[in-house]
């Protein structure tokens, strides 16, 4: 047997916490979990970790009370997508403050970042591609 971990394309992990800061250190500390099962570099997955802290950072404040913050990850050999989620009835069509540091710092951390506002909810989607080394 290999000692390699083995994941098929498309795993998928879900993981509700209370919509409250304090308990997003357990959604950074499962996507660093997660990522090491994708192969991405240690470096990447300090990238990632951020990047979802500042992602939630960006969702919390449009939580609704007393809600929760749901997080998906897809796991795919070299790359990690993970979903945040928040029950919110602000402007779904505002979305997260995109002029601020946070946003910076998630765009410069992810290799691709999205938002979405419907139906209630509001999600920001990070995916972390692994970097093909230049030479």
């Amino acid at each position: 047997m290999s000692s390699q971990n083995h994941i098929s394309d498309g795993d998928v992990v879900e993981m509700r916490v209370p919509a409250d800061g304090a308990y997003v250190a357990t959604l950074r500390l499962a996507a660093a979990s997660l990522a090491v099962r994708c192969d991405l570099t240690i470096d990447e997955i300090e990238d990632l970790r951020l990047a979802v802290d500042e992602a939630c950072a960006l969702l919390l404040p449009h939580a609704n009370p007393a809600t929760t913050l749901d997080a998906r990850f897809v796991l795919i050999p070299g790359c990690l997508v993970v979903t945040a989620t928040v029950a919110s009835d602000s402007n779904s069509a505002a979305g997260p403050d995109r002029s601020g540091f946070a946003w910076s710092v998630l765009s410069a951390l992810a290799s691709e970042v999205e938002v979405d506002g419907t139906a209630g909810r509001m999600a920001i989607t990070v995916t972390k591609r692994r970097e093909t080394a230049t030479q």
